[in-house]
């Protein structure tokens, strides 16, 4: 019986936090390539450089929003539009807002694919980004 290969790929990996490292070791402990920044500003130019199959941001970079407005850029961008995006935040354990992107409110503002909030488990985090690189 053949077991294909799982899915795997390169992935930008935007994050300013101490959980940076966990992300970055689970994401390269299943196969993927890590490029990491730390800055919006790094993010999307790393993007625009490597072209990958997927992003992973933190929203809460530089300022509250800088996920956001990423998001917005990236999705706006038709040379990159169609990678995946993936954003994870702690916002609902600070502030009790919580983002559902399956919301049509929420879709019309949040531009990316999934939203996860922190803390994610490692293996969820991992099947999301397959999902996304599967559907795309």
């Amino acid at each position: 019986m053949h077991v294909p290969e799982p899915i795997t790929g390169t992935v930008v990996l935007i994050d300013n936090t101490e959980r940076l490292p966990l992300a970055q070791s689970v994401l390269e402990g299943e196969g993927f390539t890590v490029r990491v920044a730390k800055t919006m500003a790094e993010g999307l130019a790393l993007i625009a450089e490597q072209r990958p199959d997927a992003v992973v941001s933190e929203v809460m970079l530089e300022t509250p929003d800088a996920g956001f407005v990423l998001a917005y850029r990236l999705k706006s961008d038709p040379a990159l539009q169609s990678i995946p995006l993936i954003l994870l935040s702690s916002v609902y354990q600070h502030t009790g807002i919580l983002f559902d992107l399956n919301s049509p409110e929420a879709r019309q503002w949040i531009k990316a694919d999934a939203y996860l909030e922190r803390p994610v488990a490692p293996e969820r985090l991992v099947t999301k980004v397959r999902s996304l690189l599967q559907a795309h």
